[in-house]
């Protein structure tokens, strides 16, 4: 899946209990707004593609939440911080196959 223009690895469970359930999938996300104080905010829900193809109805699905966390970080940049490795560092990765 394409995030911020890199390819992702983007786990489909989201979208793979939306279509199987045909249920909405709520956009929903937490800002701090200081001390403990927060706000939660709900969007409307993504589109349930219908294209036929199961594997395409996933991705599609997936891009759309992709796209929605871009848009999110790239308006709060400061609210987010990710506990994992979103995209490996190839210079990283050259250096342990010598």
């Amino acid at each position: 899946m394409p995030f911020f223009g890199r390819p992702v690895m983007t786990a489909p469970t989201v979208a793979l209990l939306g279509l199987r359930f045909d249920c909405d999938v709520l956009p929903v996300r937490v800002e701090r707004l200081g001390g403990a104080r927060f706000r939660l905010t709900i969007e409307p829900p993504l589109p349930l593609p219908d294209t036929g193809n199961r594997a395409s109805h996933v991705a599609t699905l997936m891009a759309s939440v992709n796209a929605t966390l871009e848009r999110w970080i790239r308006k709060r940049p400061e609210q987010w911080f990710w506990v994992h490795r979103r995209w490996p560092d190839p210079i990283s990765s050259r250096a342990n196959d010598s």
